[in-house]
């Protein structure tokens, strides 16, 4: 299993980090992180 951590960063306002974790398999990967993730601007 990896985890990927993307992050957005401003120091005036704060930050967040979004975190899926994958499992690799032989036929590429498998995300077992089951939520929505969208920008709200």
């Amino acid at each position: 299993m990896i985890t990927i951590e993307p992050g957005l960063y401003d120091p005036a306002v704060g930050g967040v980090r979004i975190e899926d974790l994958v499992v690799v398999t032989e036929d590429g990967f498998e995300n077992l992180t089951d939520y929505e993730k969208r920008l709200v601007v």
